[in-house]
């Protein structure tokens, strides 16, 4: 074994070990996000977070909403989360989803876009710009009509008034997100951004919107 297979061993036991501990601790937060809410009325919740409250044939409450194109379930009071095929959720969309159970107030939609700095994300404004809008940018470049169309596919509708192609989706019930894009004009490249209403902050903390809207990013490159 030569000197760098071993520093790409221990490598990835270090990728492995941090893995394993974020995951212990997105568990540990879900935990916390249970515990609050349990102690709460789930058609208050449901009220706040804009979600149905629904009975099952057996008679059992389950919260239900809609991420992107996707119906997930929350068991009452277990807040076990399924995606709409009944199987458990990923542990990043479980935490997601009891994250904005938790923290929604029923703070109106302003309708007012606004940047990740203005939802408290000041600190996560420029590495997000860059790992999303700035990617997305240069990933697309003059193909507006194929952005329109991938963006279409995930469950966006098209709006009017801001740059060349803007593109709303609701990532969760009361949590929208726009993508402005602006075709390349003489030596100035294409630009993007991802922007969020300026309510946003009612329902989700800033560094959970900037995950949101990255994982968005991701799915709608080329």
């Amino acid at each position: 074994m030569d000197e760098r297979s071993g520093d790409n061993q221990f490598n990835l036991l270090d990728n492995r070990a941090n893995e394993e501990k974020r995951r212990k601790a997105l568990k540990d937060r879900c935990e916390e996000y249970k515990e609050r809410l349990k102690k709460r009325d789930p058609q208050e919740i449901a009220g706040l977070a804009a979600v149905s409250l629904l009975k099952d044939q057996e008679g059992r409450l389950k919260l239900s909403g809609i991420h992107l194109l996707e119906t997930y379930n929350i068991t009452w009071p277990e807040l076990s989360v399924t995606d709409s095929s009944g199987n458990p959720a990923e542990l990043n969309k479980e935490a997601l989803w009891l994250h904005y159970l938790d923290r929604a107030d029923g703070h109106p939609l302003t309708r007012r876009w606004v940047n990740l700095s203005e939802i408290g994300g000041l600190f996560y404004q420029q590495a997000f710009q860059g790992y999303c809008g700035d990617e997305l940018a240069e990933a697309w470049g003059t193909n507006i009509e194929g952005l329109r169309e991938k963006c279409l596919a995930t469950g966006g509708w098209e709006l009017g008034g801001l740059g060349d192609l803007a593109i709303e989706w609701r990532a969760l019930p009361r949590l929208p997100l726009c993508l402005c894009y602006r075709l390349p004009t003489g030596t100035d490249r294409a630009w993007a951004t991802m922007l969020f209403d300026a309510a946003a902050g009612h329902y989700v903390a800033a560094d959970v919107a900037a995950i949101t809207a990255k994982e968005l990013a991701d799915q709608i490159k080329p």
